[in-house]
C-alpha cells in the first residue's frame, strides 16, 4: 500500500533545485542542459571501475533475487562498473523522506526505486533543475538500448507509466508491480462463523462439521468447505458467495449484518475492510467517470490540475460515509488501526481489501485465506495500479549513468524479472515473464500458499490497471483523497466542506 507524507512542495524544489545547482562529487555543477536531461549514453568503458548506488527499501527477506543479480552484474562487468545496494529505508515512504533528505545535503544516488508520486518531486516543477533525467536516448541506443520488439515486450501499462509525468519523455522504468486484490475469509463463507453456531448450537451434526473446518484452519480442504457449506444450506443456514461488483459486496454486508442480529450475535464486526483510503477514493472515481486530476500543459494553471471537487465526488463520498457509520465497511483511516488486515486476521472482517504486495499481512492459521478481484462499480472493471519504478540521478561521471542504466537492463531481463518479482508476490513488467516455466511452475502452486496464488489471481488483471496523472502536487492530492473519508466520518465535516478542504490544501501546494 502507498501512502505519500505531504512535505512543503516549496521546500521540496528549492532543495532538488539547489542540489542539481551545488554537487560536486556526484551530481551536476550548473543549471541542466537538454544533454542532461536526455543524456546520451558514452561510448565504450570507464578507464577505472565506478561505483553505481542503488537505493531501495526491500527488507532482507525479499532481496535474495536482487543481491543475486548484483553478484552476477558485478562479476560481468568486474573492473568497470560495481553495484552497491543501499538499504536506506524500511517503506516507500520512509524511503522517499531519505531520498529528499541526502539530496538536500549533496548526496545523490545512481538509481533508487520510488513510486511516481515521489519521483515527480525529484523532477521538479522546471525540468532544468531537476535531479533525475528522462532515459528516452538510452532506450533508443543502438547497442545498449531496446528494439521495438523488446519494449513491445514490456507491459504496456507499466512502461506508459513512467511517460506519466509533468514533462513529456520517459523519466522512469518500471521495476514490479502491484494492485490490489480481495482477501476472504473462505471458512467464514462456508458456514463457520458465529451466525450459525448460535443457530445450530448444540446440533451435533454441525458442530461435527464445523469442528472439522475450524481444526483445520488454514489448511481446510475443499471438501471439508464444501461439506460444511451443503449441510448449512440444506438446514437453511448462513454461507455467502463472493461479490464481484460494487452493489453486490454492499448488499453481502448488509445481510451479514442482519443474519448476526437474526442470531443475537454482538461484538465488533465490519463484513468489507478496505486497508488503503486514498486507493478506494481513486479507485471508485475512476470507475464511475468522476474526474480527479490531469496534467495541464507546461505553463497551465497548476490550480487546474485538481477535478476532484464537484457534485459528483460529492454524491459518492455521501454514499460512502454512510456506509461507514452502517458498518458496512470499515477503511484503513477510520478504523484505528491503521490497516484493516489486522481486523481481517482477528475475524473482525470478513473480507478486506489491500495490496498483493502486502500479501504475507492477510494470512492467519485460523482460516483460509482466498482471493477475488476487487469487487467494482459501473461496470468498469478498473484496478489501480501499485509498486516502484526505477528512476535515475543525474551524475558528474557519465560512466556511472552508464552502469545504472545496463544494472536495470539486468533486473529487466526476462528471467531475472520474473524471479525478483515473484519473490515478493509483484508482477514482473515483461510480457515474455509471463511465459517462462519459472512463472507457469510457481502459479501452478496456487493452492499451496498463497505467494503462489497472487501472481495467479492477477495474471488476467494487467490490462485493466489505471494509474493516476502525475505532477508536482498530485502527492498532496492522493494525500487528501487518504484524509478525507475520516474528514466526515471521525471530525464531522460535511462532505462538501472535506472536498473544499482538500482543494484548498491541492491548491495551497502549488500556487
Amino acid at each position: 500500500m502507498k501512502k505519500l507524507k505531504v512535505l512543503s512542495l516549496v521546500a521540496v524544489s528549492a532543495f532538488i533545485g539547489a542540489s542539481a545547482l551545488t554537487l560536486s562529487s556526484c551530481g551536476p555543477t550548473a543549471v541542466l542542459s537538454d544533454a542532461d536531461i536526455n543524456p546520451i549514453l558514452p561510448e565504450g568503458d570507464p578507464t577505472s571501475e565506478v561505483t553505481v548506488s542503488f537505493w531501495h527499501s526491500m527488507g532482507h527477506n525479499r532481496t535474495t533475487q536482487v543481491e543475486r543479480i548484483v553478484e552476477e552484474f558485478n562479476e560481468q562487468y568486474k573492473g568497470k562498473y560495481k553495484v552497491v545496494l543501499d538499504q536506506v529505508a524500511g517503506t516507500y515512504d520512509d524511503l522517499d523522506d531519505a531520498v529528499r533528505t541526502r539530496l538536500a545535503g549533496g548526496e545523490v544516488p545512481a538509481l533508487t526505486m520510488a513510486y511516481p508520486d515521489s519521483i515527480s518531486q525529484y523532477i521538479t516543477s522546471d525540468r532544468y533543475m531537476s535531479s533525475v533525467y528522462q532515459v528516452d536516448n538510452y532506450i533508443a541506443d543502438p547497442e545498449f538500448g531496446y528494439s521495438q520488439d523488446e519494449l513491445d515486450d514490456f507491459v504496456d501499462e507499466f512502461l506508459d507509466e513512467g511517460r506519466n509525468y509533468q514533462f513529456e519523455g520517459t523519466w522512469s522504468m518500471p521495476f514490479y508491480k502491484s494492485t490490489e486484490i480481495m482477501y476472504y475469509n473462505e471458512n467464514y463463507f462456508s458456514g463457520d462463523n458465529l451466525q450459525n453456531s448460535a443457530k445450530f448450537k448444540g446440533n451435533g451434526e454441525f458442530e461435527a462439521k464445523r469442528a472439522v473446518v475450524s481444526a483445520a484452519g488454514a489448511k481446510a480442504t475443499d471438501k471439508q468447505l464444501g461439506d460444511l457449506r451443503k449441510w448449512v444450506e440444506d438446514h437453511d443456514g448462513y454461507t455467502y458467495d463472493v461479490p464481484t461488483t460494487w452493489d453486490e459486496m454492499v448488499a453481502l454486508g448488509r445481510q451479514m449484518i442482519a443474519d448476526r442480529q437474526a442470531e443475537n450475535v454482538t461484538g465488533e464486526f465490519y463484513p468489507v475492510g478496505y486497508d488503503s483510503d486514498a486507493n478506494l477514493m481513486i479507485s471508485q472515481l475512476a470507475q464511475r467517470d468522476i474526474p480527479y486530476t490531469t496534467n495541464q500543459p507546461e505553463g497551465g494553471d497548476l490550480a487546474n490540475q485538481f477535478l476532484f471537487n464537484n457534485e459528483q465526488t460529492e454524491t459518492f463520498l455521501t454514499e460512502l460515509t454512510g456506509l461507514i457509520r452502517e458498518k458496512v465497511l470499515v477503511t484503513g483511516n477510520t478504523s484505528g488501526v491503521n490497516y484493516t488486515n489486522t481486523l481481517f486476521t482477528d475475524l473482525r472482517t470478513a473480507m478486506t481489501i489491500g495490496s498483493t504486495g502486502g500479501s504475507s499481512y492477510n494470512v492467519s492459521s485460523n482460516f483460509r485465506v482466498s482471493l477475488a478481484p476487487v469487487p467494482y462499480a459501473n461496470g468498469q472493471q478498473l484496478y489501480i495500479m501499485q509498486g516502484p519504478s526505477i528512476c535515475f540521478f543525474i551524475q558528474n561521471d557519465p560512466y556511472v549513468q552508464k552502469g545504472a542504466w545496463l544494472f536495470y537492463k539486468a533486473m529487466a531481463e526476462t528471467e531475472n524479472n520474473v524471479t525478483m518479482a515473484l519473490e515478493s508476490s509483484y508482477d514482473p513488467v515483461r510480457e515474455s515473464c509471463f511465459e517462462t516455466q519459472t512463472y507457469i511452475d510457481w502459479i501452478a502452486k496456487a493452492d499451496l500458499d498463497l505467494k503462489y496464488a497472487i501472481p495467479n489471481a492477477t495474471k488476467d488483471l494487467r490490462d485493466k490497471y489505471i494509474t493516476s496523472d502525475v505532477f508536482i502536487g498530485s502527492d498532496v492530492a492522493r494525500d487528501q483523497m487518504d484524509e478525507i473519508i475520516a474528514q466526515v466520518v471521525n471530525s464531522n465535516y460535511s462532505p462538501k466542506e472535506a472536498l473544499q478542504n482538500a482543494y484548498n490544501a491541492c491548491r495551497a501546494a502549488v500556487l
